[in-house]
């Protein structure tokens, strides 16, 4: 299927590696043009190889205003227009209640909503110059049912969901497409530093997955290929869980 990328601009933002990697990957593949940032430098320029041609990177901190303002100012003077962004960030730390400061839950609250809020904000004007332009934000099956251990995750990501929600009816009308994905357990770095100090735990998890395995980042950036280009463009206010049949409500 041609997803209809080709030549489109793309941004994808914490993707030196894992989930956002494989976004980048699957769209550079489409033929977009991929823009690509994280905090480290080393780890974009071996990333930015993976995408060919059609990468760039800038390094951006996207819990830093300034870094966001720089990193949009980049794409309005290189293309002047932004096709999709796949608005991700790495994941808040672990830990029950008690464990977690006020620093931590501040952190979190940047890192998780406060990253995507400001990201959307600097993206419209671009996106508004778009012809099918669209928005994916990349949450976790803990908006569905929390996960043992990421309390600070479990609290905050529902957040990104009802902003999503909402952004649907209030840009909707501008054509901005906007939807979530809800990835469950993928074999990243992220993941298997989880797992470190309790090997067991993946046959635990793996056991109650209905197809039998973790999910690859490359798995997962193919169908948020999909859900960014014009090909979905019928997809809007959506949650879809990619999960491996994992997640076991009705809703």
């Amino acid at each position: 299927m041609d997803l209809q990328l080709r030549e489109k601009t793309l941004l994808v933002t914490a993707a030196s590696k894992g989930l956002g990697l494989g976004v980048a990957r699957a769209l550079a593949s489409e033929g977009a043009n991929v823009i690509i940032c994280s905090r480290n430098e080393d780890a974009l320029k071996e990333a930015v190889t993976a995408l060919g041609d059609r990468g760039e990177y800038v390094v951006a901190d996207v819990t830093r205003v300034d870094d966001i303002v720089r990193l949009m100012e980049h794409v309005r003077e290189t293309y002047s227009v932004l096709d999709g962004m796949f608005v991700n960030a790495g994941g808040p730390p672990p830990g029950p209640f008690e464990s977690l400061s006020d620093h931590d839950w501040q952190a979190a609250f940047g890192l998780t909503l406060m990253s995507a809020v400001r990201l959307t904000r600097e993206a419209l004007p671009l996106l508004k110059a778009a012809e099918s332009p669209s928005i994916l934000y990349n949450t976790s099956i803990s908006v569905k049912e929390p996960i043992d251990n990421l309390l600070l995750s479990n609290a905050i990501r529902p957040a990104v969901v009802g902003m999503m929600r909402t952004l649907s009816r209030e840009i909707g009308p501008m054509g901005i497409r906007v939807n979530a994905v809800c990835p469950g357990w993928v074999r990243t770095d992220r993941v298997k530093q989880l797992l470190a100090k309790n090997p067991s735990r993946e046959g635990e998890i793996v056991a109650q997955i209905p197809l039998g395995r973790m999910g690859t980042p490359d798995e997962f950036g193919a169908v948020c290929a999909f859900l960014l280009s014009p090909v979905s463009s019928y997809i809007h206010g959506a949650l879809l869980l990619i999960d491996g049949g994992l997640y076991h409500g009705m809703m």
